[in-house]
């Protein structure tokens, strides 16, 4: 799921699998879809193995990877630590 609470606006997709392919593709929706003006994207996530830059990497030809990366700025919630 994408959202952005203060705009009041969410895109929800269900995939069969959590796979980096599944996350590549909807960050590629999210940059040239939904955010195609937009020249930074930050991203808050959980830290899940499948949210990274990598995962555009293991997607896409490294050229349309780097174009994606350069868009999206990647935070990561904190690992619990207690």
């Amino acid at each position: 799921m994408v959202f952005e609470p203060l705009a009041g606006t969410r895109h929800v997709e269900v995939t069969e699998r959590r796979t980096e392919q599944d996350f590549a593709r909807m960050m590629q929706r999210l940059v040239d879809a939904w955010y195609p003006e937009a020249e930074k994207i930050v991203l808050v996530m959980e830290n899940l193995s499948t949210h990274t830059p990598a995962a555009l990497y293991e997607a896409f030809e490294p050229a349309e990877a780097r174009r994606l990366a350069e868009k999206l700025e990647w935070q990561y919630t904190p690992k619990y630590s207690g």
